[in-house]
């Protein structure tokens, strides 16, 4: 693959979809990025928002301090409105950002670097580091909860760059268009997708790994920043978001290769789900951390198993029982 160097162009993309405030903020990031020598574009996508995104999006335009083109997508469904953008680029680095991130002064140029240091690496991820509100429990914030897979979004597979297996998370991810080709997000992830699943990324990223063997490079220098709202700490939130989590990852690997299953999951997505619970039940009543901790494990392990059983209803155009969350 060609090295991604200051004459070919990078292209970021965001869908957003009724967070006209926190968008505001992650366009103020990008205005503030380091661009020397670097031939960029910025695509907005307007996922059928009813605030005042609209106006957000002209205001920046008129401004003329971003390279930016913004599109509407009346679609509900952030895999539609990703594909909408694809549909305008046709090569060069394309980086996947929230709409509620702050961006490092030089993020984008540890893109650019970093892609040119792996020339024949097609998939990149930038580190991602929570942000609290003031008020959060500083035992939330430990490395023992944030980097536990999607509880608060936080990406760092490691403390240097190089080669990971951790997939990057869709609010900071790079990947070359020639390795993208064809494919498309699939409409049912995703915020607003027909599946009502979180990992439109996961799914995607998925796909580009089985299907082109695709390889991965963290890279730690392109930090962002992702806001943790705070109707995302409570108990409840926290545990819808771990089945949530789980029950994406049991539709995207429905596809697994082991044979002995009992009603469509595998025997040792049961068994995880059942040692979950076990590992759980001694803190069904205090203290919160390891109340949260083990029970955000044994909600991910229950929704995988949910994931595989609705799946294989889908399939055979049966009415789901398991409920999405």
């Amino acid at each position: 693959m060609a090295h991604v160097t200051v004459a070919e162009e990078v292209v970021v993309v965001i869908a957003t979809a009724n967070r006209a405030d926190s968008l505001r903020r992650t366009l103020e990031s990008l205005s503030a990025l380091d661009t020397s020598q670097v031939r960029w574009r910025l695509i907005v996508v307007n996922n059928a928002s009813e605030d005042d995104t609209a106006s957000v999006l002209a205001e920046y335009e008129a401004r003329h301090h971003l390279p930016l083109v913004a599109l509407y997508e009346p679609r509900r469904g952030k895999s539609r409105a990703l594909n909408r953008a694809l549909e305008l680029i046709e090569q060069g680095l394309v980086i996947f950002v929230d709409d509620d991130v702050a961006l490092s002064e030089h993020w984008l140029q540890a893109y650019v670097r970093g892609a040119a240091r792996w020339p024949d690496v097609g998939m990149f991820g930038g580190r991602i580091v929570p942000v609290f509100p003031a008020d959060a429990p500083a035992w939330m914030q430990s490395e023992r909860y944030v980097h536990q897979a999607a509880i608060f979004g936080a990406y760092e597979p490691f403390d240097h760059e190089g080669i990971t297996d951790a997939w990057p998370h869709g609010a900071n991810a790079g990947i070359r268009r020639e390795l993208i080709g064809n494919s498309r997000f699939d409409p049912r992830f995703g915020p607003g997708g027909d599946y009502s699943a979180m990992g439109d990324e996961t799914e995607f990223v998925s796909r580009l790994i089985e299907e082109k063997g695709a390889e991965i490079v963290y890279l730690p220098e392109a930090c962002a920043h992702h806001t943790v709202r705070e109707e995302e700490l409570s108990r409840a939130a926290i545990w819808a978001r771990a089945f949530k989590w789980g029950r994406t990852r049991g539709l995207v690997e429905e596809g697994d290769k082991q044979k002995l299953r009992l009603r469509g999951v595998p025997i040792n997505i049961w068994l995880s789900a059942a040692r979950a619970f076990l590992r759980f039940a001694p803190y069904c009543f205090g203290p919160e951390d390891g109340y949260l901790k083990y029970g955000w494990q044994w909600q991910v392990r229950s929704g995988r198993v949910a994931g595989y059983r609705e799946l294989r209803r889908r399939r055979r155009g049966e009415p789901n029982d398991d409920g999405a969350r």
